[in-house]
């Protein structure tokens, strides 16, 4: 936090955006929904800040922890094919329930966006 705390204030005051790749780099994972509250709370963002960001961090789509600091037309999925390419699509392409438990769908593969496993059962055979 200590690394990102300047940016974050400066994203804030000024109404900037603010890219970051792997968001939960040496994050606590509540500190990261803290970290979200505070660019979607009016009171803390007034002039309209924006973060964009990776994350592999499942938390950040609701858990045990509370709801998610997301609205669902804010995440995106990112998904490679076979051949290399990657197609970026928001979750809202699903229609998930309100009551739907989103990182669970996620680890089910319900959203696709997962690594392709098969392939390492044969590694060492």
């Amino acid at each position: 936090m200590f690394r990102l705390g300047l940016q974050v204030l400066e994203s804030l005051q000024q109404g900037t955006v603010l890219v970051l790749d792997e968001l939960e780099s040496s994050l606590h994972p509540l500190l990261a929904i803290e970290l979200l509250k505070l660019f979607s709370n009016p009171e803390s963002n007034p002039l309209g800040g924006q973060l964009f960001f990776t994350t592999h961090d499942t938390n950040l789509l609701g858990n045990i922890a509370g709801l998610s600091p997301l609205r669902r037309d804010q995440i995106h999925f990112t998904e490679k094919s076979p051949q290399g390419v990657s197609c970026v699509y928001p979750l809202t392409d699903f229609k998930p329930r309100k009551t739907e438990n989103l990182e669970r769908g996620y680890l089910q593969g319900r959203y696709g966006a997962i690594p392709f496993l098969s392939h390492l059962s044969k590694v060492g055979r």
